[in-house]
């Protein structure tokens, strides 16, 4: 992902900052999740894997651990290639999500 400027703002007690910002278009995508438990609470600790899936064998290209929230973050990814999603957590069942960038 290309920069495409930046700010800098302090904030005033009780002061509540807006901010409007509007990037320059972007050829490539970002993934991001939140993992969550049957009941809904989310699930942290748990490894997410990110392959890209080729007609050989699928390339690992990134890896991270969910945080407290369940939330998790991948990119920049190139539009048009096909990524499997593995995650993995001690109780947990693996499963396998296809993504594509439209």
């Amino acid at each position: 992902m290309s920069l495409s400027g930046k700010f800098y703002f302090r904030p005033a007690p009780g002061e509540l900052v807006s901010a409007e910002f509007s990037p320059e278009r972007e050829d490539r995508a970002i993934l991001c999740g939140r993992l969550s438990a049957g009941d809904g609470a989310p699930v942290a600790d748990a490894a997410v894997l990110l392959f890209l899936d080729t007609m050989e064998v699928p390339e690992l290209i990134g890896r991270t651990v969910t945080d407290s929230d369940g939330q998790f973050l991948f990119g920049p990814l190139e539009c048009g290639q096909l990524y499997v999603v593995k995650v993995f957590r001690n109780d947990l069942q693996e499963r396998h999500l296809e993504l594509r960038c439209v």
